[in-house]
């Protein structure tokens, strides 16, 4: 079973946003450099489908990103409501949030939750406002711990 500390709730990010960006930036430059290449010797029309290509290729990968950070949006707003739910026990146990490590990165209906004075379990009411958290005793608990 894996557990994810808060530290990593909070700073989990997709290092490959900064890739995919520079990635665009030189794209861009690219395709700008060849376009006014073309433009300026009409007469060589490889630069033009080279221009093209890169083009086809920017827009690509400009689509690849904009869908990556729609999703990192939805997973952000996810682990925001993930992380105010590990404050919130972290409260009624009296414990720092940072010892606290929770069994998913959404928040779902079997949430468990690691603590240093055992293992909690949150079940959530029907329209999922409210919980009850209560102890439970794991059988044989093969336990993975993810941290920042």
């Amino acid at each position: 079973m894996t557990f994810y500390t808060y530290g990593y709730l909070t700073t989990h990010h997709s290092s490959w946003q900064y890739l995919r960006i520079g990635l665009i930036i030189a794209l861009l430059a690219v395709f700008v450099g060849l376009f006014v290449y073309y433009l300026r010797h009409r007469w060589n029309v490889k630069y033009k489908d080279m221009s093209i290509i890169t083009g086809t290729l920017l827009l690509l990968v400009l689509g690849f990103q904009i869908n990556s950070l729609v999703s990192l949006r939805s997973a952000t707003e996810q682990t925001g409501e993930i992380t105010a739910t590990v404050k919130n026990v972290a409260q009624q146990l009296d414990v720092q949030p940072s010892k606290l490590a929770v069994n998913a990165t959404t928040t779902n209906t079997n949430l468990l939750i690691k603590a240093p004075s055992g293992y909690y379990r949150l079940d959530y009411n029907s329209d999922g406002s409210a919980y009850v958290l209560e102890r439970v005793q794991l059988h044989r608990p093969k336990v993975t711990i993810v941290k920042e």
